[in-house]
């Protein structure tokens, strides 16, 4: 059944518009009675039956709404480097195919990118429609937040506030891999820092640290910035899944 994305889902009947509602009637030609999926983000799919089709807009009844059920068993929060643009839409498209709940990006001492604070607007809202355009093709009813830029150390300050298991992707870590450190401590809510290009310097590991982080490595490999998060939640969700 065809799914789609509208962020204003209340009552029985719900009108869509825009570019969902062209997609829906000039592209598929779906007609009065066909089912489809609508989702709005929060986890819940809303079964509809397509009950009018107008040029620019259609119109569907709510027969079921039910969780999706199809979110990993664990919550991961990925604090993602800023890194060049191409390579921050690839991570924050996989990583949501990959499960990740939310992201929070941040700029460190090695970051090539540093946006101004308009173009840092513009990049939160450009990587917030590619999660929304993953999480509809990979089938997940939640759309994960993608916060605004910070420095990383306000996320280190906001990080000790936070429950769950803290954990810094750290290429030059050799005494605790990541499979080692979430069989340590077993939590249902995971921050995972992933720093740019270059790495984190020790400083700022040391940092993470004292704000309750503990760094592991990701296995003999380097991974770059974009595929170290994708790797990180492939792991983590292998190792939630199989208990």
């Amino acid at each position: 059944m065809r799914r789609f994305y509208w962020p204003d889902i209340t009552g029985k009947h719900i009108t869509v518009t825009g570019q969902e509602a062209k997609h829906i009637s000039r592209v598929l030609r779906m007609q009065e009675g066909d089912m489809l999926i609508l989702f709005d983000g929060s986890g819940i799919d809303y079964y509809c039956t397509l009950t009018g089709n107008d040029a620019d807009s259609i119109s569907v009844a709510v027969v079921e709404k039910k969780e999706s059920g199809k979110e990993l068993p664990v919550q991961i929060t990925l604090c993602q480097a800023v890194i060049k643009s191409d390579h921050l839409d690839y991570a924050i498209q996989k990583c949501t195919e990959a499960g990740v709940r939310a992201f929070v990006p941040f700029l460190s001492e090695r970051c090539v990118k540093r946006p101004d604070v308009k173009s840092a607007g513009k990049l939160v809202e450009r990587e917030s429609r590619i999660a929304m355009e993953a999480a509809k093709q990979c089938g997940r009813s939640y759309v994960p937040k993608v916060g605004d830029i910070v420095t990383l150390e306000k996320a280190a300050e906001e990080l000790q506030n936070k429950n769950g298991l803290k954990l810094v992707a750290y290429e030059s870590e050799e005494h605790r891999t990541i499979k080692e450190a979430l069989r340590e401590q077993r939590c249902r809510e995971i921050f995972l820092f992933v720093g740019p290009e270059g790495g984190f310097t020790r400083e700022e590991v040391r940092l993470l640290e004292e704000a309750g982080a503990v760094s592991c490595s990701l296995g003999e490999l380097i991974f770059r910035s974009e595929t170290a998060g994708l790797a990180a939640a492939a792991m983590i969700a292998y190792e939630y899944m199989g208990h």
